[in-house]
């Protein structure tokens, strides 16, 4: 008889198993479809009724793309348009071609549409442990599903770090960092290498005086460490995914790899400075612990005054 038991309690195992991925597969088909007609919410709700699927990185990816849908970010269009009209002749005028992409125009912190793009990329990190990393995600999903998966990393988080120049760097229409109508630097200075770095004068352009930064990363407040370090972790994710996937064999993505020379160059000027730790810092949790500590905020403070400030130049 117990013999009997146990083997029709494997059979139920099996049977809800194979009931769970039909479910996911189902979901994601319908998902799919709603989607292509703008059906954000109703997409986001067929997924989440199946439950977490953080094994399956077709449904992570389904998923990332619906919390975006709601942000009005389309991925073929980005990459067909926004994409295409980002400069590289130089990281000033990367900067600038993120602050002006279609969705960047942003007028308050943590606004829903930059929530729900953060949401998206939360979605992807959260399929691994610890920090994000494309190393991890192809030790889990093999090198074609996270090559995927991190393309969408790259994506959004482009999209997600041109709103946050555009906001907190006060950027007029063509994108010009402190050129706008409010503060003139990311944050105030108190680091004395970030004092010397900006009372430099015109070496962070717009930025002539330490005590001109946006009210909204008040670095002194746990709200504005979490957005110092969620502008951190969206460059920090841009470098981890350029540095790990070939895109110059694409026609459409080989724009990409002529943005990372000129990221690699922030990386490089960082980690000279002693900013190794903070400049592949992949994880908002662990940024925002690691800057709880005094001298580790005075260092995310030199790094933005050298590759937010200056690195814009």
């Amino acid at each position: 008889m117990r013999t009997i038991l146990t083997v029709l309690i494997l059979l139920l195992a099996l049977s809800c198993a194979k009931n769970t991925t039909e479910s996911t597969l189902e979901a994601i088909d319908v998902a799919l479809t709603q989607l292509s007609n703008d059906e954000c919410d109703k997409a986001i709700d067929v997924l989440r009724e199946v439950g977490p699927q953080n094994g399956n990185a077709v449904y992570l990816q389904v998923l990332a793309s619906a919390y975006a849908c709601k942000a009005d970010y389309d991925e073929i269009r980005f990459i067909s348009e926004d994409l295409a009209s980002i400069s590289v002749s130089s990281g000033q005028d990367i900067f600038k071609s993120l602050a002006i992409l279609r969705l960047s125009d942003e007028t308050s912190a943590d606004s829903s549409s930059y929530g729900f793009l953060r949401t998206a990329l939360n979605t992807v990190h959260g399929a691994t442990s610890g920090a994000p990393s494309h190393a991890k995600r192809v030790t889990k999903f093999g090198p074609r599903k996270a090559g995927d998966l991190s393309l969408q990393v790259l994506l959004l988080s482009l999209v997600n770090l041109g709103k946050f120049l555009n906001y907190y760097g006060n950027t007029d229409a063509t994108g010009a960092k402190g050129a706008g109508s409010g503060n003139n630097c990311f944050i105030d200075y108190t680091d004395g290498r970030a004092q010397l770095l900006i009372g430099g004068g015109s070496a962070t352009g717009a930025c002539l005086t330490t005590t001109d930064g946006h009210p909204d990363l008040d670095q002194s407040t746990a709200t504005g460490k979490r957005r110092l370090c969620e502008g951190l972790v969206l460059l920090t994710n841009v470098i981890d995914v350029l540095e790990s996937l070939d895109l110059s064999t694409s026609s459409t993505l080989s724009k990409l790899e002529d943005i990372a020379d000129e990221i690699y160059d922030l990386k490089a000027s960082a980690t000279s400075q002693g900013l190794g730790t903070l400049i592949t810092m992949t994880s908002q949790s662990t940024c925002e612990a690691h800057v709880a500590t005094a001298s580790n905020l005075n260092d995310l403070e030199y790094l933005y005054a050298l590759v937010f400030e200056a690195g814009l130049l």
